[in-house]
């Protein structure tokens, strides 16, 4: 009788350890799948696939820093209303009277006519002043070098306040402002209406003509808006206008 008692205590000893060991062995199985979920589907993974779903517009690459713009002027594209790029004008058709140009637009005119108070441009990207003067059709007219997909650019603005133009050499960041909008039908303007004409040139010469007469010309010109909406469409966040934001 002693016997069976101590074989059935060995026996209980052995089934008891078994079944320690296969416990503890689960608990292991379990620690290690809930650390896996965790690093998986953890908040902070959520958090990083929710932002990037967001900006994974439509399924496309999320468009990163350095290739997005500022845009020159506040409200952007809301006030192009009568000349966009590559619009044939003549003195007949055009939607400003009296009209004095001939030819096809090389720029985007934003309106500002309603606006008397002073209105800032700003610098759509890193850069510096390559020419800055006063000319016939303009009043006072820039241009600054930019980088376009690592390739430079000029861009033109035309119709500044000649008191506020930038000196030719100066450098700037993207966002910073650079000028003034002339005021309206004076010699700022050249007589022209209260406007930016803003134009982005395919390479970096010293061009200024805001029309050209033939429309295979305009391949020296890169449409603005297009560009614009190109790089900065498939983000639903607000951009940056210097001290302005637009949709």
């Amino acid at each position: 009788m002693r016997e069976m008692g101590i074989r059935q205590k060995l026996l209980n000893f052995f089934v008891k350890r078994k079944l320690f060991s296969a416990l503890f062995t689960v608990l292991i199985l379990e620690s290690v799948f809930a650390a896996i979920f965790i690093y998986k589907f953890g908040p902070q993974n959520f958090a990083n696939k929710t932002r990037n779903e967001e900006e994974n517009i439509g399924g496309l690459p999320p468009i990163q820093t350095q290739n997005t713009f500022a845009f020159p002027i506040d409200q952007f594209k809301e006030r192009i209303t009568k000349k966009p790029f590559g619009i044939y004008i003549t003195p007949q058709n055009s939607p400003i009277s009296p009209e004095r140009f001939t030819g096809y637009h090389t720029g985007v005119d934003v309106e500002y006519q309603d606006i008397t108070s002073d209105v800032p441009v700003y610098a759509i990207a890193d850069g510096k002043i390559v020419l800055s003067e006063t000319a016939s059709g303009y009043g006072g007219v820039f241009m600054a070098e930019i980088g376009i997909d690592g390739k430079p650019h000029n861009v033109l603005y035309g119709h500044i306040r000649p008191s506020s133009l930038p000196k030719t050499g100066q450098e700037f960041k993207k966002g910073e402002k650079l000028a003034l909008l002339g005021t309206g039908f004076s010699k700022e303007t050249d007589n022209e209406r209260k406007h930016l004409h803003f134009a982005v040139l395919s390479d970096t010469r010293d061009d200024i003509k805001g029309y050209v007469q033939n429309k295979s010309e305009l391949s020296g010109w890169i449409d603005p808006l297009v560009y614009f909406e190109s790089r900065q469409g498939r983000t639903k966040n607000k951009l940056s206008l210097g001290g302005y934001s637009a949709s």
